[in-house]
């Protein structure tokens, strides 16, 4: 009598320990976390997994940023471009990018720490840095003197200033800083009414 070997099982629990290290990997790294050793204790197995999985830091970067990446829906640029009335435009576009931050709250800021180290990292803030500039040409009067304050305004650590030194809520940070640019375009520096 022949036996065969079934390995479906040791596949599926090597698919599932790829997931667990993944999903444990971009928790720490949301906390600025890259160490194997923290990573292997949050996954629930060895160093030695983690390298075999994930051989170099680099290629963990670049599954993570994969895996992280289907988790996001972008803004619809065209359709917020598409919004005729400034104030609404203006509202719904930094609502829309103050969400992407908030999602990429702690990976942004790793990113932003290790770009110089990580091609993959450096490529993902590149692309975040973006979605800031095509939200600013959005919203940003053609030709207007402001626009680079504006666009930093829109920055990811902007964002993070005003959560965490500012102790603002994530609603409360997009409406004030879409307050803050509706009054930078609104005429005499008046603030547009509510």
């Amino acid at each position: 009598m022949v036996r065969h070997y079934d390995s479906s099982r040791r596949r599926q629990a090597a698919r599932q320990t790829h997931r667990d290290i993944l999903r444990a990997a971009i928790k720490l790294h949301a906390e600025g976390i890259t160490d194997f050793k923290a990573l292997a204790l949050v996954a629930g197995c060895s160093v030695a997994t983690v390298r075999k999985h994930f051989p170099t830091r680099e290629a963990l970067f670049q599954n993570c940023t994969r895996a992280f990446a289907e988790t996001l829906t972008l803004p619809d640029l065209p359709a917020l471009a598409a919004i005729n009335d400034r104030r609404q435009r203006i509202e719904a576009s930094v609502a829309e990018l103050c969400r992407i931050h908030e999602a990429m709250f702690g990976y942004a800021w790793l990113s932003a720490q290790q770009r110089k180290d990580s091609p993959t990292l450096d490529a993902e803030m590149t692309a975040y840095e973006g979605l800031a500039d095509a939200v600013a040409e959005i919203i940003t009067p053609a030709g207007s003197a402001r626009a680079a304050l504006v666009r930093g305004l829109l920055d990811c650590l902007t964002y993070r200033a005003l959560r965490l030194s500012g102790r603002l809520s994530e609603r409360e940070a997009a409406a004030d800083l879409a307050a803050t640019i509706q009054t930078l375009f609104s005429g005499a520096g008046n603030p547009p009414a509510p």
